[in-house]
């Protein structure tokens, strides 16, 4: 996983994606395809958003 927002930031593992981005889900990442990277959600790797209000 590489983040396209986080500066000078190594890959990542799916895990220490989610370790660093649950508190940033507007941060846009791409994951490696063997070949390339392409765009992907952050929400494949669970990081979810909570509104409140049992939302």
């Amino acid at each position: 996983w590489h983040c396209t927002d986080c500066f000078a930031q190594p890959l990542l593992c799916s895990k220490c994606c989610w370790n660093r981005h649950q508190h940033l889900p507007y941060h846009c990442v791409e994951c490696w395809m063997g070949e390339f990277f392409q765009p992907a959600w952050l929400s494949s790797l669970s990081v979810e958003i909570h509104l409140g209000h049992r939302g």
